[in-house]
């Protein structure tokens, strides 16, 4: 299929989450760089269909030293927090590029420092298949023409 696809086996049965490793481009923290250079830190990524939008964690904003542009309202499963925002690059395994990705910050998150929301899933084709008793996670970018319906099989 190309390069424009992502596969990831899920590593055992017990854990039922989908996580596999990126890069987040972020600004130098450095005064005397241009504003416009960033860095690529890898992090581990959980894929989240209930997710609005890209999050990271507040461990990662500060170990890359983020600087907020601006506070907003999140809602989660946990109720509402006011949270930093922050602009970040995000390089999929796929090198599919996001620039500028606008990102809120969570806590927690022991596994992963990355949240990909539907801001990112809706801009390609996911499928989860279960062959075999191994559990496969694939996305690729951009979506095909038609859907998938199992329907129709």
């Amino acid at each position: 299929m190309g390069s424009n696809v992502i596969t990831v086996q899920l590593p055992d049965n017990a854990r039922k989450a989908i996580i596999f490793e990126l890069q987040i481009g972020v600004p130098v923290p450095v005064d005397s760089y241009s504003k416009d250079r960033r860095i690529d830190i890898k992090s581990m990524a959980l894929v989240d269909t209930g997710a609005t939008s890209s999050c990271i964690s507040s461990r990662f904003a500060a170990e890359a030293q983020l600087k907020s542009f601006k506070m907003i309202e999140m809602r989660s499963a946990h109720g509402v927090a006011v949270v930093p925002s922050y602009l970040v690059d995000v390089l999929l395994p796929n090198g599919i590029l996001f620039k500028n990705m606008d990102v809120v910050e969570f806590s927690g998150g022991d596994d992963f420092d990355f949240i990909i929301g539907m801001n990112i899933i809706c801009k390609g084709d996911m499928a989860l298949t279960n062959a075999q008793g191994k559990t496969v996670f694939s996305f690729r970018i951009p979506p095909a023409d038609t859907h998938i319906n199992f329907a129709q099989e």
